[in-house]
């Protein structure tokens, strides 16, 4: 049984090869050109999905307010693929405490695979003058 089933596998290999030198270059030709054209397509279909993906914070980047003053929260903006999946955007860094003088870094991340490497930084100045 074992050698009838060697004898079948090298018949269907023969019967392989034969078929593959028996291609006609011109279906060789033609099968580059296919596989040519479909990475032209994808790459030019990417770039029209991707064009106008973008990933900002929503207001200044630097945030100036007086000890006391009111700190809104902003967001981000996040398009990946065409869509808005700004409400995955998560915050993170400093709790900007209004009361206190200083400088607050408030971190914006997404949970997506395109902007995963991404993230964005708002700095929030609280005081008065050049110390804050």
């Amino acid at each position: 049984m074992a050698r009838k089933n060697t004898e079948l596998r090298r018949s269907a290999e023969k019967s392989a090869e034969k078929a593959i030198k028996k291609t006609h270059k011109l279906t060789l030709f033609l099968a580059l050109l296919f596989l040519a054209a479909g990475v032209v397509a994808g790459v030019l279909v990417s770039g029209s999905l991707t064009k106008n993906d973008k990933f900002v914070l929503n207001d200044q980047k630097e945030i100036r307010l007086p000890v006391g003053g009111d700190y809104v929260e902003y967001g981000a903006t996040v398009i990946s693929f065409g869509k808005d999946i700004s409400d995955k955007v998560t915050i993170s860094g400093d709790k900007v405490d209004t009361s206190r003088e200083g400088e607050y870094q408030v971190v914006y991340k997404v949970d997506d695979w395109r902007w995963s490497d991404y993230q964005l930084v708002r700095i929030v100045y609280v005081g008065d003058g050049e110390e804050a």
